[in-house]
């Protein structure tokens, strides 16, 4: 059986994310069976399957969870997870990521209508990531205006 398809229990998934990210002891014990809990707010959701009575984990969705927990830990420093969500956010620790901001790869921008109700609206897709927003006639103009504004404050502040 392949190493990834092994399930483990939650204590033992807890032993296994402790080997990378040293807790006290029954931290992660009790950050799994919290996680569990659908009324527990949580950054990210461990998948998890229940056989008879046990709840079993697959060591695949465990590298993911470290891996995750990882990038919210800088330094030693638990981050909250909104700091953890502006670290995402700003790409800080990936490729094209810089605490100044990711570079920005506009792959389209284009003229849609609405198949429901026939408004127009703009839909603006990045790569690197792949995203694709929408934006109302009136937020494409009002966008479009910052964005020149700030460039002109620019080209002028560089002269």
């Amino acid at each position: 059986m392949g190493h990834g398809l092994e399930k483990l229990t939650t204590r033992e998934a807890a032993a296994v994310i402790n080997e990378v990210i040293h807790e006290p002891d029954g931290y992660w014990e009790q950050f799994l069976v919290n996680n569990r809990r659908p009324g527990r707010k949580t950054d990210r959701r461990v998948p998890y399957e229940k056989r008879g009575g046990a709840v079993l984990y697959s060591r695949d969705d465990l590298a993911s969870l470290i891996e995750f927990e990882k990038t919210k830990r800088i330094g030693g420093v638990k981050l909250s997870g909104r700091a953890a969500e502006a670290m995402r956010a700003f790409g800080i620790g990936e490729k094209g990521g810089s605490t100044t901001g990711r570079k920005l790869n506009v792959s389209a921008v284009t003229l849609q209508a609405d198949q429901a109700t026939g408004a127009r609206f703009v839909q603006l897709i990045t790569s690197d990531p792949l995203m694709v927003y929408r934006l109302e006639i009136s937020e494409a103009k009002a966008l479009a205006k910052e964005l020149a504004d700030a460039a002109h404050a620019g080209e002028r502040g560089a002269q």
